[in-house]
């Protein structure tokens, strides 16, 4: 026998005891209490088969759907567990690694000051150096300026002193002796310059 001709079989007896089940306990006994007791009982249990036989595929494939549904947020929340556990393991292992990469940055930065010092420091000599070639620059204009300030004034002081003797020893008829040839050499240098 099949197992679809078992399950209709054991239908047709339930229903069969069902509808006969009143008549027998009537003809047993005429006590209502125990009909009702029996009765709730074979209720129930035509209630269980008809569920069993029409709610229990649509009811597993309900229950199929939660569980596939709570599978799938199960298996998502489980992803981003998985996730958020790979990011704080990384986050751990720079926070282990922030010693040596403090200590790295730090390094850095003093090499980039020893840099700038150095720069600075050239930089510093560069305009120490031109500072010193333009205040020897100005100095020897300035000396040079004196000296010929120095050598004006001397030479006014000479012409002066040579004005002074010459005006003592010259007299005038010396004075007159020169202009006569003063004239005469004019003459004499004319005819050339033409």
């Amino acid at each position: 026998m099949k197992p679809k001709e078992k399950k209709l079989l054991i239908i047709l007896f339930c229903v069969a005891a069902y509808l006969s089940f009143p008549f027998a306990v009537k003809i047993f006994t005429s006590d209502r209490k125990l009909y009702d007791s029996i009765m709730l009982w074979v209720n129930f249990g035509v209630l269980v088969v008809v569920f069993i036989k029409f709610a229990r595929k649509p009811l597993m494939d309900a229950l199929h759907s939660v569980r596939e549904k709570i599978k799938k947020n199960l298996d998502a929340i489980k992803k981003q567990f998985d996730d958020t556990k790979s990011d704080v393991d990384g986050e751990q292992a720079k926070l282990d690694n922030i010693e040596q990469y403090l200590e790295e940055v730090q390094k850095h930065i003093i090499e980039m000051g020893k840099k700038e010092r150095a720069r600075i420091i050239e930089q510093a000599r560069i305009t120490a150096e031109k500072m010193i070639a333009d205040a020897e620059a100005h100095a020897a204009y300035q000396m040079a300026k004196a000296k010929k300030e120095l050598s004006d004034e001397m030479v006014d002081i000479a012409i002066s002193m040579v004005e002074k003797k010459l005006k003592k020893e010259i007299t005038q008829e010396d004075n007159a002796s020169f202009v006569d040839q003063f004239l005469v050499n004019l003459e004499t240098t004319k005819p050339q310059l033409n």
